[in-house]
């Protein structure tokens, strides 16, 4: 936990994570209320200066390939629940997959100085932002990871596996609708309560031909939930 987190701030990090992502052995999801998918975790390698999508290395260093890859949830519709804009991510859960090669995750940092993950290992994502991280242009920066190969990996897939979303099973409505991460609102805008589900857009590490970048979406959106309304 950060040094510079206060008490008040420590606590609804474990009030946002036991009411709305805690695991099946923690207070369950509830007391939660499914509003349906808004956004799409999309994945973001460093590439010098910029981000991209689809990267390609050169030779390995040191027989292995280490990159730096970001997850970013975008594309959030701008949406109100009795007038309070839904303009924090109080918390979000997922599970990085990627197939195609052996890697390891070597380090994982949050965006966010004060941010509490209860996740039990690099890769899964079960995290509490205070005050929660700030949506811009419907877009945040969640979390980067680095991951070591060895030698140079080829046609490296990176996504979500949907298995690692243990809170969706006990949240009324979310199970069989195929979501892929679940995010909740900020407790200073009484948001706390509403758990948002996103899909994902497959990124590629060393793909030889052209990758298949389908969206892998659910089938709830926040229109149908009807809990939220577009502002």
């Amino acid at each position: 936990m950060s040094e510079q987190m206060t008490p008040r701030g420590a606590k609804s990090l474990v009030l946002a994570l036991t009411a709305a992502l805690a695991l099946a052995a923690a207070q369950p999801a509830a007391a939660s209320i499914w509003c349906g998918e808004n956004g799409t975790i999309r994945f973001m390698f460093a590439a010098g200066d910029s981000l991209v999508e689809t990267l390609t290395t050169g030779e390995p260093t040191g027989g292995v390939t280490v990159v730096e890859v970001q997850a970013w949830l975008t594309g959030i519709d701008d949406v109100a629940r009795d007038g309070e804009a839904f303009l924090r991510v109080g918390g979000a859960e997922f599970t990085l997959s990627i197939t195609g090669a052996e890697a390891s995750v070597i380090s994982q940092e949050f965006s966010e100085k004060n941010a509490l993950n209860i996740a039990p290992k690099p890769g899964q994502v079960a995290v509490g932002f205070d005050p929660g991280a700030r949506l811009r242009d419907g877009a945040v920066m969640l979390v980067r990871w680095k991951v070591l190969f060895q030698g140079q990996p080829r046609n490296v897939r990176f996504g979500l596996d949907p298995t690692g979303l243990r809170s969706c099973t006990t949240l009324v409505g979310c199970p069989g609708t195929g979501t892929q991460a679940l995010y909740v609102g900020a407790d200073s805008a009484n948001q706390l309560d509403c758990m948002f589900g996103a899909g994902y857009v497959p990124a590629w590490l060393n793909p030889e031909g052209e990758p298949d970048r389908t969206p892998v979406t659910g089938t709830v959106s926040w229109e149908q939930a009807g809990v939220f309304q577009a502002r």
